[in-house]
């Protein structure tokens, strides 16, 4: 693990016993700046059903973290979460001209936003590709801790795959702070643009794959 991710750790916390070093208190200054950077992009770029799905996302991958005991990078999970779905917004779907999905376009973009904030390389691109594998129908966890919760995330707030693994009472919660207005008829949609304009691209193959009505059949709302 790299040093911007030993802040908090059980590591940290045995070798200073919680004592803040001047290192550790600009690092968690820094990660508050970045993360409140990524909050204001997405929200300003993206159609609210998106904005509230990327929370959501978030959300749920962070519990099934804690449900799961998953040892991941909670910096790096909330900024691949809150930047999953940068390639759906105006600004940046095909901006790229050798982007042939919409997961990859934004998964450059965010790599991109990360350096532009000084990320090391390495953190970057767990992010980017984090996004990058979101569309997968399955992220196995040798592709990283940050990339599976991610999918999980996604796959619970979209058709409700793993609903059972969290409490009922919680995942209710979550929809009622950040309602599902309109999400699922906004989702199918711009996947079926996707499908359309990028007919290679793994939208389009999850369109063929039945995506809309597991979408709009989604037991969670």
């Amino acid at each position: 693990m790299t040093r911007a991710g030993t802040v908090g750790t059980w590591a940290w916390a045995q070798r200073t016993h919680g004592r803040l070093s001047r290192r550790d208190r600009i690092e968690l200054i820094r990660q508050g700046a970045l993360a409140r950077t990524a909050d204001e992009l997405v929200r300003e770029l993206s159609a609210p059903p998106l904005y509230a799905h990327c929370v959501r996302t978030w959300l749920f991958a962070a519990l099934f973290a804690a449900c799961d005991r998953v040892d991941h990078d909670p910096e790096l999970l909330y900024l691949a979460c809150a930047l999953h779905d940068l390639g759906l917004t105006d600004a940046h779907d095909r901006r790229d001209p050798t982007a042939a999905c919409f997961a990859v376009e934004g998964a450059r973009a965010a790599h991109e936003l990360m350096r532009q904030h000084d990320q090391p390389s390495d953190r970057a691109r767990t992010v980017a590709e984090a996004i990058s594998l979101h569309l997968n129908i399955t992220v196995p966890a040798r592709l990283g801790a940050e990339a599976q919760l991610l999918s999980k995330g996604v796959s619970l707030d979209v058709v409700g795959r793993r609903a059972d693994r969290l409490p009922g009472a919680v995942v209710h919660e979550v929809g009622q702070r950040w309602p599902r207005d309109g999400f699922s008829d906004h989702l199918n949609a711009a996947i079926g643009r996707q499908a359309e304009i990028r007919p290679q691209s793994r939208a389009a193959l999850l369109r063929r794959l039945g995506f809309a009505k597991l979408v709009s059949g989604n037991p969670i709302g």
